[in-house]
């Protein structure tokens, strides 16, 4: 079963087949194409309702597959969002990194106090003082205090839960580069596409062209009474352009979603083209199957994305397990109060919240007693990190099957692009062979048939395959993660 693409190649087949039964004595050479029939005025009257194309006033620039890749890497939103996702997860180990050594606080208060006098065993100052207004007795105090824990030993917890975070921040590299890769896959298939398009409607044009001088000989000689061309025969080959036309718009509606696919993966809206050359066979060289295999467990993203977590379900392993032990710290302390109005206090075993000045340090053990719960978590960490490396080994199954597929779609697409340009060079020498015996005398436009219809049919599949072989080559490059596998130009 055909591909909608080569449908339209093979009525370029067809037209010129048609073109070549109706090559009898040379008058395809030989007439002018400078009077249209009826038939074509008539069908051109449609075209004078459709509203005139916008004149273009810049000239729009042809950028190359290199400044397609680039431009699609710069300006894609799935990129963006990766960047964001990965600029979270250095954020997310930045804290991770700093969390520990972040328990600590300071605190201060400030006012005014009354004049308070005496000691707790002679109060000079009686209880009603603190209660009656503001006024000239007052004088501001202040109280400043900081106090923190600097953990000794852990039993793992803080390089575990690092180590996490660590692992985290792989998964967000790994994973904009698997959306990178999908990317230039999408830039080469629209590019190619954009090619194909292209190149199809050149092969159209000419040979509709073949087709429009076919239909004016044909209607001359039908003026003039030629028995040898039937009105039959001019329908024919009507029909043959009208298919043609048909697929010709095919092609333009290919074009044109190749064209606002390649605008917005770029994100050039304006004045975007692509070079005007015809489609070339890839740059690179099609290696056997085990580098490529090799190259996918080394840079394919799935597989590097697999592997950072199963390193960050160890270390959430190894957390959970560190839970169950204590925290072995060194509590620091400072602390400062000023209050003028109140006198101060020198007893040793009186605390004065008024005016005093303290630092000091002392070892302690934080240890949460809930064993049981911290066990179901080990279990939970356990578990998941189970699953992880059983990804891990899908990611690397799944992989070697798409990279053989991807690679047995490449050598079959290589195998028919090579087969099919051997085919056109063998069709155009046929021609030239058939055209020197025409020029000679000793045959006929009549034995242009077959040579014609070959050289039609296996330039179409060539192009097609052409465009297969460098889909191919790009999808190999995606599904290994080895960019340099794929074509780097048009």
């Amino acid at each position: 079963m055909l591909a909608p693409r080569s449908k339209l190649l093979l009525f370029l087949a067809l037209g010129m087949s048609a073109v070549a039964r109706m090559a009898r004595a040379g008058e395809l050479d030989l007439e002018d194409d400078t009077d249209k029939t009826a038939k074509k005025s008539e069908d051109s009257k449609n075209d004078e309702t459709m509203p005139a194309a916008p004149l273009a006033t810049i000239k729009p620039h042809a950028y190359t597959l290199s400044e397609c890749l680039g431009l699609a890497e710069r300006n894609h939103p799935n990129l963006w969002a990766a960047r964001a996702r990965l600029a979270a997860n250095h954020a997310q180990l930045e804290e991770a990194t700093y969390q520990p050594y972040s328990y600590w606080s300071a605190s201060s208060t400030f006012g005014v106090l009354p004049q308070l006098g005496g000691t707790p065993f002679y109060n000079a100052v009686p209880r009603t003082i603190l209660n009656q207004g503001i006024g000239s007795s007052y004088e501001p105090f202040l109280q400043f205090k900081v106090q923190g824990t600097v953990p000794l030993y852990t039993f793992g917890k803080i390089d575990s839960i690092k180590r996490a975070a660590e692992a985290q921040v792989r998964l967000g590299e790994w994973d904009m580069e698997a959306a990178r890769q999908q990317i230039r896959m999408d830039v080469r298939r629209a590019f190619f596409g954009l090619m194909l398009a292209r190149d199809a409607q050149y092969i159209a044009t000419e040979v509709l062209s073949y087709l429009d001088k076919a239909i004016d000989s044909t209607a001359k000689k039908l003026d003039k009474g030629d028995t040898s061309v039937e009105e039959p025969d001019r329908l024919r080959l009507e029909i043959y352009r009208d298919e043609l036309n048909a697929r010709v718009a095919e092609a333009k509606k290919g074009e044109g979603y190749a064209s606002a696919a390649l605008r917005f993966l770029t994100g050039v809206q304006t004045a975007f083209d692509i070079p005007d050359e015809p489609m070339r066979k890839p740059n690179v060289v099609l290696w056997p199957v085990v580098r490529y295999l090799t190259a996918a467990r080394l840079f394919r993203a799935d597989v590097n994305r697999a592997r950072a977590g199963v390193a960050a379900r160890k270390a959430q392993v190894d957390f959970a397990r560190a839970q169950l032990f204590p925290n072995i710290g060194l509590g620091l302390g400072f602390s400062y109060s000023v209050a003028p109005s109140a006198t101060p206090q020198n007893t040793a075993w009186i605390g004065d919240a008024y005016n005093g000045f303290g630092a000091g340090f002392a070892f302690g053990i934080e240890w949460g007693l809930d064993l049981l719960p911290k066990q179901a978590r080990v279990s939970f960490a356990e578990s998941q990190l189970e699953e992880a490396r059983s990804l891990e080994r899908l990611a690397l199954g799944g992989t070697a099957v798409e990279v053989e597929s991807a690679y047995a779609s490449a050598v079959e697409a290589k195998a028919r692009e090579e087969n099919w340009d051997r085919a056109e060079h063998r069709a155009k020498r046929w021609i030239s062979s058939v055209q020197d015996a025409i020029d000679l005398g000793t045959k006929d436009e009549r034995h242009l048939i077959e040579p014609l219809r070959s050289y039609v049919y296996a330039r179409a599949n060539h192009v097609q395959a052409l465009m297969d072989y460098n889909v191919a080559l790009s999808e190999l490059a995606r599904v290994t993660g080895w960019d340099a596998a794929a074509p780097q130009e048009g």
